[in-house]
């Protein structure tokens, strides 16, 4: 069995569970949140989105101790229902975690342009009424490309990234959060809930809830790494360190929410380019918080980028070990033990999402927050039917109750209904674009899936098993 090497500690399972959930969305989306459901209605969404989210994590974290080796999500359907829906889930992940690439490249071009104006180059050509300009290309190009070199030299350089960079955008949110809540003013949060014409919150709050699965989705990064814990670090720790991610994540999206609301009066500046840090520009004018926002930002770039590279190589590295698709996936780097065809796959899909500009970013998430969803359904549901069909499989974290599993399974379908329907909304009751992303990336599926049908007859169904499931046979 192809083996990954044993480098991660508590530690650093927190870094990358944290560090992928909590990066720049939060920045670029915090204007569009505001228009649909004001900041308290934004904040709610989130902590609702996060309690959510937690009883989610809790399922994860029992299959995830079961089945602590590289594959998450696709190992759990596997076990419970088959290799067609492991496969199933397995694909739609990595267009999850792929996708965040060119997510994060580009608001990382975007984030510098806002920090030094005039930068942006030549414009090359517009998608979806969107200028493409040179300088902003050669940047996500160039970090795109600065992602995948350091994952392929392996995961202890990028763990230890992973480690600085989350707890130095922790530190320096601290400054700009408990400015807005202590120097702010509670009546700037004024409408704290914005209404549609009918006079209801409701559509604004589901509006925002819909995208919670999408920015909740680095926690499922920690059981894409299982296999490369230390001998030291328990399953039972991990599952854990999971739940922690999602509650902390939480959090700080509904304080950093509230605290942008307090900063200035957010109905003035949802329309301001990057309105988190023009609403801190409003409460102190020497640009410091507006620019703590922005390095925040920054970092929140590099950790999201590394995390998503981390647990989508190791996705496809799975994915590959199994026969799902070429084998050639499986291929590890003689020196640093990383995924290198896996990673130079994602590197590629990364360079050309990033030709899409700003506005493929709506697109990114909406389709992330579907695939995600689907993600969290099948693995919640995988814990019911593994309490019936292995009840003596070791569970080093078990959940308190399977009514914990039977709650999850709801909030999951309910959640990608909502994706789903919000992207039928977003497109005025046409053909949503995100729809057909989705469908010819499984047209893409069935065809690997068919074309490794050879491999895993060679391969044979027990052998296959041990492979996905580690130990077992």
């Amino acid at each position: 069995m192809v083996e990954l090497k044993k480098s991660l500690g508590p530690v650093q399972f927190f870094s990358i569970g944290f560090g992928t959930i909590v990066g720049v969305g939060w920045i670029v989306y915090m204007g569009l949140w505001f228009e649909q459901a004001g900041p308290a209605g934004t904040a709610v969404a989130f902590l609702v989105g996060g309690l959510m989210m937690s009883l989610i994590g809790l399922c994860y974290a029992e299959a995830a101790a079961m089945y602590p080796v590289a594959g998450g999500e696709m190992n759990y359907a596997y076990a419970a229902f088959g290799p067609k829906l492991g496969f199933a889930v397995g694909w739609a992940l990595v267009l999850m975690m792929t996708a965040v690439v060119p997510y994060v490249s580009v608001s990382l071009a975007w984030i510098l342009e806002a920090l030094f104006p005039g930068i942006s180059g030549p414009t090359l050509y517009s998608w979806r009424g969107q200028p493409i300009q040179l300088t902003a290309l050669l940047i996500a190009g160039g970090y795109t490309l600065w992602l995948g070199l350091l994952n392929y030299r392996g995961i202890r350089g990028a763990a230890r990234f992973q480690d600085w960079m989350t707890y130095g955008k922790i530190a320096v949110s601290l400054l700009f959060v408990g400015a807005g809540l202590f120097w702010g003013s509670a009546a700037n949060l004024t409408p704290a809930f914005q209404r549609n014409a009918a006079g209801s919150i409701w559509p604004g709050f589901f509006a925002v809830l819909a995208t919670t699965p999408w920015f909740f989705g680095g926690f499922n990064s920690v059981p894409q790494v299982l296999e490369e814990r230390t001998s030291s670090t328990t399953p039972r720790v991990l599952g854990a360190v999971i739940v922690a991610t999602v509650l902390a994540s939480g959090a700080y999206y509904a304080v950093a929410a509230l605290a942008t609301g307090m900063a200035g009066p957010w109905a003035a500046i949802v329309k301001a380019d990057l309105p988190a840090a023009a609403a801190f520009r409003a409460l102190d004018s020497t640009e410091l918080l507006a620019r703590a926002v922005l390095l925040v930002g920054l970092l929140g770039v590099l950790t999201v980028g590394n995390g998503a590279v981390l647990s989508a190589s190791r996705n496809l590295f799975a994915l590959g070990r199994a026969r799902m698709v070429t084998p050639a996936f499986t291929a590890l780097h003689p020196v640093f033990g990383s995924p290198k065809t896996a990673i130079v796959f994602i590197t590629v899909f990364g360079l050309l999402g990033n030709l899409l500009g700003r506005r493929g970013i709506g697109p990114i998430v909406n389709v992330g927050a579907a695939a995600a969803s689907f993600a969290y359904l099948v693995t919640t549901l995988s814990i019911w039917r593994l309490r019936v069909t292995a009840p003596d499989r070791p569970r080093p974290f078990r959940l308190p109750s399977v009514a914990i599993a039977v709650v999850s399974s709801l909030g999951a379908l309910v959640l990608l209904l909502a994706a789903l329907r919000q992207n039928w909304v977003d497109a005025g009751g046409g053909v949503p674009l995100e729809w057909g992303v989705i469908a010819v990336w499984g047209l893409i599926g069935a065809v690997l899936w068919n074309r490794a049908q050879g491999a895993r007859a060679a391969l044979g169904q027990r052998e296959q098993r041990r492979l996905v499931l580690g130990d077992e046979g």
